[in-house]
């Protein structure tokens, strides 16, 4: 079976969606510059991709890509057809050509939690089937109806929601592969903990926690929670609320004029001399150098 991987952070715009039954417009060869998920809604259908000729079931599903050459090679009954709907992806799915399971999610990615991950560290993708069959399906296709009703009476923010409508029927194309493979994705007790621990830094790092203030709020030793912010996050607790006072320290230099000293104190730091050292270890500048170079551009413009 051929895979396609679906960025989370993908823009989707649907551009057109139909239905199609009996063979008006079927048998013509044809192709688009957009993605094309086709459903069908009573088969079968014979549908040529290229050189081959598919013959897809009640409930198949199959993703054309951008200006693949798609027709019929064989004419179908008057009460067969489909739906199918034109979209653009930015980033665009792309064909995943490893073994299936190496994409299957076998835990939630955990840096994604942190609130000073990049957007790199954030991409992640969706793992769909170019043909399937999904368990839900008549629950799709009554989404599909939705997005053709929208598109056939179009009032208000009707290609907003025609995307969020796309989104979900993607998520369960992926969420069906998931559970046809039985992957076993439960989130664990520790996990779990990990996410408590995140969620509290978050919240209380300009106060640097103290040791016995984490034990006492999170009900366990702190070489404990130690141990797990590592496991999952990659760095000591430590290191993590520094990123948090740098990153919050960042957004006082260029939207602030507080003196380094103020915010040196603001985001946790009682000895601004050691703010600046740690400041240039993560930033590789000094908090004043850093400041200067996002300020010098608009100085520039008002010249």
């Amino acid at each position: 079976m051929d895979y396609l991987l679906f960025s989370r952070l993908s823009r989707l715009d649907v551009k057109w969606i139909s239905e199609l039954r009996g063979n008006d417009d079927f048998g013509r060869e044809k192709s688009n510059p957009f993605f094309e998920l086709i459903m069908v809604t009573e088969g079968p259908i014979y549908l040529q991709v290229g050189e081959d000729h598919l013959e897809l079931q009640s409930g198949e599903t199959f993703l054309l890509m951008p200006w693949e050459q798609h027709g019929g090679w064989k004419p179908i009954a008057a009460q067969s057809g489909f739906y199918w709907v034109q979209f653009a992806a930015d980033p665009g799915l792309r064909m995943h050509t490893e073994e299936a399971d190496s994409r299957l999610p076998a835990a939630p990615t955990a840096t994604q939690d942190l609130r000073t991950a990049t957007s790199e560290s954030l991409t992640d993708f969706l793992l769909l089937p170019r043909r399937g069959k999904p368990f839900n399906r008549y629950e799709m296709l009554g989404i599909f109806e939705n997005i053709h009703q929208q598109f056939n009476k179009p009032k208000g923010y009707f290609r907003y929601r025609t995307s969020l409508l796309l989104g979900q029927i993607l998520e369960r194309l992926a969420q069906d592969l998931v559970d046809q493979k039985q992957v076993q994705n439960e989130v664990s007790s520790t996990f779990l903990l990990y996410r408590r621990i995140v969620n509290l830094l978050d919240e209380t790092y300009t106060s640097n926690p103290s040791s016995k203030e984490l034990e006492s709020a999170l009900h366990h030793h702190y070489d404990y929670l130690s141990q797990i912010f590592k496991k999952y996050a990659g760095m000591p607790i430590g290191s993590y609320v520094h990123q948090l006072q740098i990153q919050k320290a960042k957004h006082l230099l260029t939207s602030s004029t507080s003196i380094i000293r103020d915010i040196a104190d603001i985001v946790g730091f009682q000895d601004p001399f050691y703010f600046s050292r740690i400041f240039k270890k993560l930033e590789g500048i000094s908090p004043q150098q850093y400041r200067d170079a996002i300020m010098q551009p608009s100085s520039n413009q008002l010249d």
